[in-house]
């Protein structure tokens, strides 16, 4: 039986002294970041895995003294999966089955104590997602949530993203496509209705955006629509009140962080992974382990005076 006194003694020393050590680092992976950026992915990777050690070590902690650990999530996002990376995809959710349950991205119901959840979300509704990443997700019983723009519906947008190289791997679903959905595990959000940058628009066009993309949504799918995703991450606090005032139950940001914390909870961070992900760097993500890299980002902002060239200057997800 181990004593308790050591039990408390390293709880008291991984608050007291860990923490404050971790915090102390984020200058340093800032300047990093900065200079090396050939090498971002590898730093970041090994940033993530030593927080994933450090939480692994807390929380057994945690339960050695005999308390209970919260439930997690964490939600992912896509763009595109293409045919040559299928493979890669099937065995990412594969993965996600092993260490993860996953839930769907209207999920109201508290977490339960000690489990781990994950949500699949996809941005912009490419056409290719439907033969390559849409089976692979109802064989594994997986439900998934597609954020879509109406206007993009069946065009090739000029959208830049990683996960796309030719512009078939850019054509969005047709409307069609969208249509034969199933409702079950399908779950359908907003994406805007032309993806533009909102927090770069008036308050009336921003509005026209979110209450016009679900109106033209829901024609389409017979259903309700709840959810919005915001283009390129680009929100505020602005936008967050007009998505409530607009009926959304729930937004979802790209900033990497736990979601469904609480159970009100309306704004949603999300973790970007893609098929190409390294097998160490999607079990990381899938994990939580990437959410240090907000605090990373605003140490940045501070110490350089510069924006980050990512698109997740926003705000940390809230409540309602």
């Amino acid at each position: 039986m181990l004593d308790l006194g050591l039990i408390a003694f390293f709880g008291a020393f991984a608050q007291s002294f860990l923490r404050p050590m971790a915090l102390a680092a984020f200058p340093l992976m800032s300047l990093l970041l900065y200079l090396l950026p050939s090498k971002k992915r590898v730093f970041i990777l090994v940033t993530s895995a030593l927080v994933f050690a450090a939480c692994w070590v807390r929380n057994l902690i945690v339960q050695l003294a005999g308390r209970k650990l919260p439930g997690r999530c964490v939600v992912l996002y896509y763009h595109a999966v293409s045919a040559r990376h299928k493979p890669e995809f099937e065995r990412q959710m594969d993965d996600l089955l092993r260490f993860a349950e996953p839930t769907t991205a209207a999920r109201r119901a508290p977490l339960e104590s000690g489990r781990r959840y994950a949500v699949v979300t996809f941005d912009d509704a490419y056409q290719n997602i439907v033969g390559n990443a849409l089976p692979a997700l109802k064989a594994r019983r997986i439900p998934v949530a597609v954020f879509v723009v109406p206007d993009m519906l069946g065009c090739t947008p000029s959208l830049s993203d990683s996960s796309t190289v030719s512009s078939d791997e850019r054509r969005v679903m047709s409307v069609e496509d969208l249509q034969s959905l199933p409702s079950d595990w399908v779950t359908i959000g907003s994406h805007s209705l032309t993806h533009p940058y909102l927090t770069k628009l008036s308050p009336k066009d921003a509005v026209h955006e979110l209450n016009e993309s679900r109106r033209v949504l829901e024609e389409i799918v017979r259903r309700p629509v709840h959810l919005f995703c915001f283009p390129y991450g680009a929100c505020s606090e602005e936008l967050f009140r007009l998505c409530r005032e607009a009926g959304y139950d729930r937004v979802f940001t790209t900033v990497p962080q736990f979601a469904f914390s609480e159970p009100d909870e309306f704004v949603t961070g999300r973790v970007r992974v893609d098929p190409t992900d390294w097998r160490l760097e999607f079990r990381l993500k899938s994990l939580g382990a990437y959410r240090w890299l907000p605090m990373a980002w605003a140490m940045k902002r501070r110490v350089f005076g510069q924006p980050v060239e990512t698109p997740t200057q926003q705000p940390i997800a809230q409540s309602k």
